[in-house]
């Protein structure tokens, strides 16, 4: 190109190719994925648990355990205040590290 420029030739461009957009058409995308998934009606095959046998039968019972206490005294007054966001202390930017210690305490019981 650069030399048939310089011979003062004149020189097209070519065009450049269609670059791919990747969109996807979602109408496809679901019908594809609703026959993927396939009810067992549709395949002839039997669901594995049916509504009214899930509900008969009872659920598991939970225990309920108390957290092992955690020693609060070595942490900074910062991690003390993650502690307490996380647990939703209210009143907590106001409170001193011992003050902090003691409602963490108390929550945890």
């Amino acid at each position: 190109m650069i030399e048939a420029k310089q011979a003062g030739a004149t020189v097209e461009k070519a065009e450049a190719p269609a670059e791919p957009t990747g969109m996807v058409d979602l109408m496809e995308a679901l019908r594809a994925s609703v026959e993927r998934a396939g009810s067992p009606k549709a395949t002839g095959d039997k669901a594995t648990t049916s509504r009214k046998a899930a509900e008969k039968r009872p659920g598991a019972k939970k225990r309920i355990r108390s957290a092992p206490k955690e020693d609060l005294s070595g942490l900074s007054k910062a991690d003390l205040y993650k502690k307490a966001t996380a647990a939703d202390i209210p009143g907590r930017s106001h409170m001193t590290r011992e003050d902090l210690v003691q409602a963490l305490s108390s929550s945890r019981t």
